[in-house]
């Protein structure tokens, strides 16, 4: 009795083992099927949707009244690539900020391009635009490039941009 009790509970406890590993087996490819889904470009509800850190920040940044004034002042021809990581926590706070930033300009056009944890992308994308950081927000008036900002701002996102976009315009002059 004493001999078969013990076989039992080694039998219960490798079957437990067993589902406990697949299980996280299951998880995890689950898990690495959804970064996978996530990476390159992607829209903003793709983001939002399958990210809950992403979401929660989008919902609860609120835009001043102020910067809203200066937001829609941007030009139409304001575009920004938005070069981040969902597992980096830099991009967990700044890109939510941008998104809802953005939607007070609704003719400034964006790109998510989500990288993963060598910041790749599968169109090269970032490669092309020598990213090392995440974020990086990449800034241009028409097709041409007028300047980045890296993993956070300087002053905020909203001066920031507005500074690269006047500062362009002094070049030009």
């Amino acid at each position: 009795m004493f001999i078969s009790n013990k076989i039992s509970k080694s039998i219960v406890l490798t079957l437990f083992i067993f589902l406990t590993a697949c299980s996280h087996s299951a998880s995890t490819s689950e898990s690495l099927a959804s970064q996978e889904n996530m990476l390159g470009v992607i829209t903003k509800s793709q983001l939002l949707s399958h990210e809950a850190v992403f979401k929660a920040g989008y919902e609860s940044y609120t835009v001043s009244q102020k910067d809203k004034l200066i937001i829609s002042d941007w030009p139409s021809s304001l575009h920004i690539d938005i070069y981040f990581g969902t597992w980096c926590h830099d991009s967990e706070r700044e890109v939510p900020k941008l998104l809802s930033i953005l939607d007070n300009n609704l003719n400034v056009t964006s790109k998510l391009i989500a990288l993963d944890l060598n910041k790749d992308d599968p169109q090269n994308l970032a490669r092309s635009n020598n990213i090392k950081y995440t974020p990086t927000f990449v800034v241009y008036l028409g097709d041409k490039k007028i300047g980045r900002i890296i993993e956070r701002p300087i002053v905020s996102l909203v001066d920031d941009i507005t500074k690269i976009y006047v500062n362009s315009l002094k070049v030009d002059d």
